[in-house]
């Protein structure tokens, strides 16, 4: 999650249903192996959950398949969703213009608009600035022509339609959801227990994690379409960079295992580990995303916030913010290229838009239906189905990663992995390894809730 979560307990299917209208009518739109780690084996975020739409319950989009490793997986309260792709035979309505995504162009951080602000106060971290991505870049972008083609990132041609498969032609599916048999078991470690070498370790950081979460799953995808980065197989001891945020280490502050010369080594994580009693994916990336992930950027490593402006450490940590989220993204997506980097893939829309409801179906459509790779949202898990819990159900920062549309379901739906596994959110709603579907509109609404932000595609 990307605000403190101290604690382990962590409006619009109108506006979905006139972007259905708006394509029907033909206006609004148209027709490897990875590389080595790079991860120190010596010193080493935030969640995202869905919420429960006051429509009629999302159907899903098929059925759940078996994953390895816990019997405690289990289906969305709101609908089951499947660990295989699926690729409906009905295509989205096409017409003769593409209409850009709202926010992209103009320049990045795009300017206030009257009185509103762009965006909330808390995703603000000076020490980690998101780069500026230029305004020629952005209206390419938002006119959905950076396309992932053969495991490679193309612009396609200014007369291409961008809602059709660069290869073949054929219109995009109106429902696909990507292969989630490995992501939906990236699990966050627990706030305490034993790493993988046995260490005893106690930390209130590792319930704020979601960040990183949500980010190793988009990488996962990465990694399979491109080779890049290593998802599967970083590991190794993480400790959280006081440090080099320019502050003490808090005290109180976590318990983690010492070297023999005293230092603290921080915990280890692999590509897969059991300690949590089910197999639990991704935890090493996930930690040296946490901890370690170094955009040039940036003056301190790691995309979680571990001391506040002032220089006072925070413990536990804020989690990540939107903008850290897309800037790492970018860094790990383009294999560390230092020139090329800040413009790799992904460009963000804050909760401002006005039209979010629409501009977030069109994204996902593109980079889950198109492009095989994953939208994350920064939102608020009030709205989010597996984190209710009546009215003690909290407003908490939060990133999840949405694997799957169905744009013709009545309502239209989303699938998503929240990464908070059962120990961070012991709600009924949520289980280890689970897969969320909720309505297009209630997602919406959890980007534009209190503590929600935007998204990054």
């Amino acid at each position: 999650m990307m605000a403190s979560r101290s604690s382990r307990r962590r409006w619009l299917a109108v506006g979905c249903a006139a972007l259905l209208l708006v394509a029907l009518t033909g206006v609004a739109l148209v027709a490897g192996s990875p590389r080595a780690s790079s991860v120190p084996t010596a010193p080493g975020g935030a969640h995202i959950a869905v919420g429960e739409s006051s429509d009629a319950s999302p159907t899903a989009s098929a059925t759940s398949a078996p994953a390895a490793a816990s019997a405690s997986a289990g289906a969305s309260a709101a609908a089951t969703a499947s660990a295989t792709p699926i690729d409906s035979t009905a295509a989205l309505p096409t017409g003769p213009t593409f209409q850009p995504l709202d926010l992209f162009a103009t320049p990045s951080p795009p300017p206030a608009r009257g009185a509103q602000r762009t965006d909330p106060a808390f995703a603000a971290d000076p020490r980690r600035p998101m780069p500026v991505q230029s305004p020629e870049w952005l209206q390419v972008k938002a006119a959905g022509r950076v396309a992932l083609v053969h495991g490679k990132v193309q612009v396609l041609d200014g007369g291409a339609n961008p809602l059709s498969s660069p290869t073949t032609g054929d219109a995009l599916p109106a429902a696909r959801t990507l292969d989630t048999i490995w992501t939906r078991w990236v699990v966050e470690p627990p706030g305490y227990g034993t790493d993988e070498m046995g260490n005893r370790f106690s930390n209130l950081n590792y319930w704020n994690m979601c960040s990183a979460g949500a980010t190793t799953v988009a990488l996962y995808y990465w990694q399979a379409l491109t080779g890049h980065p290593n998802v599967t197989g970083t590991e190794g001891y993480f400790l959280e960079p006081y440090a080099a945020e320019a502050t003490a280490w808090p005290t109180p502050g976590p318990t983690v295992a010492l070297a023999a010369d005293g230092s603290r080594l921080g915990t280890y994580w692999s590509g897969s580990d059991t300690v949590s009693g089910f197999t639990a994916n991704g935890r090493g990336f996930l930690m040296y995303l946490a901890t370690q992930t170094q955009p040039p950027a940036w003056q301190t490593t790691g995309m979680v916030v571990y001391a506040r402006a002032d220089g006072t450490p925070l413990y536990p940590t804020r989690g990540g913010p939107r903008p850290n989220i897309m800037t790492a993204l970018n860094w790990e997506a383009s294999n560390n290229d230092p020139q090329n980097w800040i413009e790799a893939w992904y460009t963000s829309v804050i909760r401002p838009d006005p039209t979010l409801a629409r501009d977030l179906t069109v994204a996902v459509t593109l980079d889950v239906g198109r492009d095989g790779v994953p939208v994350i949202a920064a939102l608020d898990t009030f709205d989010l189905p597996n984190w209710q819990n009546g009215s003690a159900t909290p407003h908490i920062r939060h990133a999840v990663a949405i694997v799957g549309y169905d744009n013709a379901a009545n309502p239209p739906t989303f699938t998503y992995i929240d990464t908070c596994g059962r120990a961070c959110n012991n709600r009924g709603g949520n289980t280890n390894g689970q897969v969320h579907v909720i309505a297009q509109s209630q997602m919406v609404k959890a980007i534009r809730d209190t503590v929600g932000s935007g998204f990054v595609w």
